[in-house]
């Protein structure tokens, strides 16, 4: 999908309770084992494995959102290699937020706090899809997996032409640009890791199948 013909879901925390509260309901209550006749006991071991359970959805909040996490897929801990330092590898994710254009960069102002002068994302999900709108999120294409087939990434700008120096001045690789809007942006869902929002790649259990709270809205 295109980052403009995106509708992202309501993710809220009633919502997902309220998901809960039917699946439990639609359950047929059970009367004491003491009430229940042998028989339907033992049909009952024979049915639980086939039965589906009522998971739990853990919420937690996320007091200071300055930086967001945004993961490149539903892995927490897979490393990357990096495409432009042979023998890196990167981290799971891509550190993002916004920077107050207003602030004073001054070193007393930082001191005591190196995320001064960030801004609150007020919206996470929003800012890793824009990531993943603009190309961000497939370094050396490593999310190439994640494009549904048929799905028309834009065609990358040349390398430019010249010599190519890196910030030493020395003789460094000219790459394509690939960065511009039109990118697949897959389904994304704002989990907590670390005391940290987590933008994730994935369904909407995403989180609860990581293990990891959703974020509480």
């Amino acid at each position: 999908m295109k980052f403009s013909d995106i509708q992202y879901p309501a993710e809220t925390r009633q919502a997902a309770r309220d998901a809960v509260v039917r699946e439990a309901a639609a359950q047929p209550r059970r009367s004491p084992s003491w009430r229940r006749p042998m028989a339907l006991s033992l049909a009952g071991l024979a049915l639980a494995g086939s039965t589906a359970a009522v998971a739990y959805v853990a919420f937690a909040p996320v007091e200071d959102k300055r930086d967001i996490r945004c993961y490149y897929r539903a892995d927490l801990t897979a490393t990357y290699p990096s495409p432009h330092s042979p023998g890196d590898r990167m981290q799971p994710y891509l550190l993002a937020g916004a920077m107050d254009e207003g602030f004073d960069y001054d070193a007393a102002a930082r001191q005591g706090d190196p995320q001064a002068g960030k801004q609150q994302i007020a919206d996470p999900v929003g800012l890793c899809a824009f990531n993943w709108d603009q190309g961000l999120m497939n370094p050396g294409g490593i999310t190439d997996d994640l494009i549904p087939p048929g799905y028309k990434e834009p065609a990358p700008a040349p390398a430019p032409t010249g010599t190519v120096t890196d910030a030493h001045g020395n003789p460094a690789t000219a790459f394509p640009n690939t960065f511009g809007p039109g990118h697949f942006v897959p389904e994304l869902r704002a989990c907590v890791v670390d005391n940290t929002v987590a933008v994730i790649p994935g369904p909407a259990d995403v989180c609860s199948r990581l293990g990891i709270p959703v974020l509480e809205s």
